[in-house]
């Protein structure tokens, strides 16, 4: 069930999902939640209209009765409705931007048709005047189902925007949201004995924590929303976030287990980075860390500690990248009489003896020398190398490939780039 904030929370949440569409297609487009009313200022847009709000025909009764023979209210009244939604597209007509963000939102809402958790917290984290809404915690999920309309019943419903002209549009139905009565219910009898013989009851533990998700980010975007994509593998100094059920607890912790190595690491969890629903923890980068780490894969659960009671998440596979921090010589490389090229590559974290390392450069995996003791520097033989310029290099520890690219922040907005510490030029 869902307080009274929960239409607010359907439409602020369904306009993100149609503004990440529509930004897909057309930069620079925005999404308004207002009725239509000429075409709006300020470049492409989308008016996102609640029009009409109906009873759900098939929970409108569920809840009956509410009150006793006496009149006590017995159980909250709940209501039971369905959102009808109109989205309005205004932009450049030749060319065709509404026709290009229409198939964005249809797409989107289509492959998404139904209000995760997630995405309603997400919404009411965006929007201060949502503060207080509960229906994330709500058990029928709100799903969305485009509308069939006619000819006549969609000149009726422009008829109804006085002097608002016609814009290309497409109708759908959110169903169903259910908003409790906040009517307090009657007073339980007291209790007069505890179990049988007055002996207590049987304590049974609650429902065990568990992972569903792994997200792999940048500190700076914590708390940026909607979050971007996921990096494919972790780094040293990035944040993971740890989405799933019952993650709340006295004391959390994130422990990782390396898949082939003897080595575990585990991070406690701030109090103000963890909710019943998600966790974040940023792995460290400093010089510690970067010999106690090693790449590859990690299995990651999460610890919950309740009462002195330790209770363990199911585990989820984490891929640990290495990260190139220099390549020597410096570009441009010049192959020996045999055309061969010596390439010496500092990485982060060290390398364990027994770690399989190789570099990818061009159509080669050329493995490293031998090296008998944990190391940040590698050293690679290319024989009879290729003449190439600027190519990207990955360096593959145990599987793993590090990642070709960093943030770059400034000039703003931040973006992703391609590492120059990556690319080689071999003459």
């Amino acid at each position: 069930m869902s307080n009274a904030l929960a239409i607010a929370t359907v439409t602020t949440a369904l306009a993100q999902v149609v503004r990440t569409a529509v930004q897909s297609v057309v930069p620079g487009s925005d999404v308004l939640t207002e009725r239509p009313n000429g075409t709006p200022p300020g470049g492409p847009r989308v008016r996102l209209f609640l029009h009409q709000v109906a009873p759900n025909a098939a929970l409108r009764n569920n809840d009956l009765p509410t009150r006793g023979a006496n009149g006590n209210v017995t159980t909250r009244p709940t209501a039971a409705l369905d959102l009808h939604y109109l989205l309005a597209f205004y932009g450049n007509e030749t060319e065709l931007e509404p026709q290009r963000m229409l198939g964005a939102a249809v797409r989107d809402i289509h492959a998404k048709p139904v209000l995760m958790r997630q995405m309603i917290e997400d919404a009411v984290t965006s929007a201060s005047f949502l503060t207080g809404s509960n229906l994330a915690d709500a058990v029928e999920q709100v799903k969305f189902s485009p509308l069939s309309l006619s000819l006549e019943e969609l000149s009726k419903l422009w008829s109804v925007f006085f002097q608002a002209p016609y814009a290309l549009s497409v109708a759908y139905q959110g169903t169903v949201v259910l908003i409790e009565s906040e009517e307090n219910v009657s007073t339980v009898l007291p209790v007069l004995s505890r179990g049988a013989g007055d002996q207590g009851v049987n304590t049974v533990l609650g429902p065990f924590p568990s992972i569903d998700r792994l997200h792999i980010g940048v500190p700076e975007e914590i708390d940026r929303r909607p979050r971007p994509p996921s990096h494919p593998s972790a780094q040293l100094g990035m944040a993971l976030t740890i989405m799933g059920n019952n993650l709340g607890g006295e004391a959390v912790t994130v422990r990782f287990d390396h898949a082939r190595l003897a080595l575990s690491k585990t991070i406690v969890v701030p109090a103000v980075n963890g909710s019943a629903t998600e966790v974040t923890v940023t792995i460290p980068n400093d010089v510690a860390a970067q010999t106690q780490w090693a790449a590859g894969l990690y299995t990651v659960v999460v610890v919950v500690t309740n009462g002195g009671v330790d209770r363990t998440t199911n585990q989820l596979p984490l891929s640990f990248a290495p990260k190139i921090v220099g390549i020597t010589p410096p570009n441009p490389v010049a192959r020996d009489v045999s055309g061969n090229v010596t390439l010496t590559v500092t990485c982060v974290p060290h390398v364990r003896p027994a770690q399989r390392v190789a570099l990818l450069i061009a159509d080669r995996e050329v493995p490293a020398e031998t090296h008998p003791a944990d190391t940040g520097s590698l050293q690679f033989i290319i024989e009879h190398a290729p003449v190439v310029t600027g190519a990207l290099v990955y360096l593959r520890i145990e599987g793993v490939d590090s990642l070709p690219f960093v943030r770059q922040a400034a000039p703003p907005p931040p973006r992703l780039v391609f590492d120059d510490n990556q690319k080689v030029t071999i003459s």
